[in-house]
């Protein structure tokens, strides 16, 4: 018993504490809302999460080379049932004069380019938010791009572009995150918001903002990308007061620049691209000193930031969130698929897994990145050296689901280097020529998926590939899954 009124008030105190230690915060913080409020049980997307469950260690499967059959190139705005896989192969883009039948451009299809049957990359999916539209790229000098309505397969308007672009790279065009009918596009040193009237096709444009301290700007240099939530972007360019390229981090619905960065200089004579993370807290860019890197800074210290290296080069690449809500970068090259993390760039490799692992050359995965934005760690890639198309998975080490096929890649068969290269690609798998490289894209929901592809059009016996013609003939297509 205590021994005085002191004594027992003491007592009583140390029972409290020793109680609401006990109790949980949850509980707590229902009893009094306000005072005991729970710390952040969950990680942040961007931090380690300890103690997790491991995935299942991965089996190595023999894999082979998709050997695709034979398909006819399919007609302008029709499809070819691929034999392989069943389903329909549609062709969206088509030459000038096809397209132009189809729906005059406003400045004569005489002015119509290649690009113009074209989606412009496969970080940005081509699709709206709602997948009713297909949007193309904005063509060579030209400041119209291509409209398709999904449902029916039609080009159904010619919407505004960058008008004199100052930059090859504002041919990106990019849909608003949430709105299904509206656009952004970049036009000298001016971020533009473009909404469409789908009852009439009419397009009102706005000048969202203006970057004065630019020439000009791009969106990521044209491989720019919106987070998730559709506030944040990163705006690159060349600089108005001296020659090098920037870039500033870019609060979209408040209309507020960050400080910028400079990312070329004397020392640094190349940039590629520059990217935000799905969640809006980090930037990833590219350098070439030391060597040749993907960098990662904060959002918001981007100016001022010390890079931390992601991985030790630079290759086509895509954002993912796994299954536990961290975020990654996908990559591919000559040893196939990995992904590293942006909290502390731990590296994975993703395809082929298991413990017999060849480093053979058709194990390569050097092509295009897409991530499947609905999917935890999925993404499509599409391969340079079979034509192949590909569902791949972080979380599921050696998993590949093969969709289709490009069929503008090497024959598997095909050993000799000189034969390889009359196939339009070098011995690595490489498209020897951009304008047709797959660039494989894919809706949010992944039952689209979209390709650049010319069916071999070129490809003459004996002779080789045709370099460099510059319509060409690869155009958009697309597979509905």
């Amino acid at each position: 018993m205590p021994r005085s009124p002191i004594h027992a008030f003491l007592l009583i105190c140390m029972m409290l504490v020793i109680a609401l230690l006990l109790v949980p915060v949850s509980w707590l913080s229902k009893i009094a809302p306000g005072v005991f409020t729970q710390a952040d049980v969950h990680p942040k997307s961007l931090q380690v999460v300890q103690n997790k469950p491991q995935s299942a260690p991965a089996t190595f499967a023999p894999w082979q080379d998709a050997e695709p059959a034979k398909m006819p190139t399919p007609n302008f705005l029709d499809y070819e049932t691929d034999p392989d896989t069943g389903k329909k192969v549609w062709r969206l883009g088509g030459a000038g004069d096809e397209m132009g039948r189809a729906l005059n451009y406003p400045d004569g299809n005489g002015a119509l380019g290649i690009l113009h049957g074209q989606h412009f990359y496969s970080k940005v999916s081509p699709v709206n938010s709602n997948e009713t539209y297909v949007l193309g790229a904005g063509g060579q000098n030209q400041p119209y791009a291509a409209l398709w309505e999904l449902e029916t397969r039609r080009l159904v308007a010619w919407v505004p572009a960058a008008n004199q672009e100052a930059h090859v790279e504002q041919r990106q065009l990019m849909w608003d995150v949430k709105l299904p009918n509206v656009y952004w596009y970049t036009q000298g040193n001016e971020l533009v918001r473009a909404t469409i009237d789908f009852g009439n096709y009419q397009v009102k444009k706005v000048v969202w903002d203006r970057f004065a301290d630019y020439e000009y700007i791009t969106m990521g240099y044209g491989e720019g990308n919106f987070s998730d939530d559709g506030k944040r972007l990163v705006i690159t360019g060349k600089s108005a007061t001296d020659a090098y390229l920037y870039f500033t981090p870019y609060q979209v619905n408040e209309r507020r620049k960050y400080l910028r960065r400079q990312v070329t200089s004397p020392e640094q004579p190349e940039f590629d691209w520059a990217g935000v993370d799905p969640t809006g807290e980090y930037i990833l860019f590219n350098r070439i000193n030391p060597e040749r890197q993907t960098v990662v800074v904060p959002f918001d210290q981007a100016a001022s930031a010390q890079p931390r290296v992601v991985y030790e080069h630079m290759k086509h690449s895509d954002f993912v969130i796994d299954r536990w809500g961290e975020v990654w970068i996908v990559y591919g090259n000559w040893k196939g698929l990995f992904a590293s993390r942006l909290s502390d760039s731990e590296d994975r490799r993703v395809w082929p897994a298991g413990n017999n692992v060849s480093e053979s050359d058709k194990f390569t995965a050097s092509g295009h990145v897409a991530r499947v934005k609905s999917i935890p760690g999925q993404v499509l890639v599409s391969r340079h050296y079979d034509g192949g198309l590909y569902f791949m998975n972080i979380d599921q080490p050696g998993y590949s689901e093969y969709l289709g096929n490009s069929r503008h890649g090497r024959s598997p068969s095909t050993l000799t280097k000189a034969q390889i290269r009359h196939q339009g690609v070098d011995e690595n798998g490489e498209v020897t020529f951009y304008k047709r490289e797959p660039r494989g894209a894919v809706s949010a929901s992944g039952r689209y998926v979209f390709f650049t592809a010319d069916y071999q059009a070129y490809l003459k016996d004996g002779t080789g590939y045709d370099p460099e013609p510059e319509w060409c003939k690869a155009y958009l297509n697309m597979i509905e899954l």
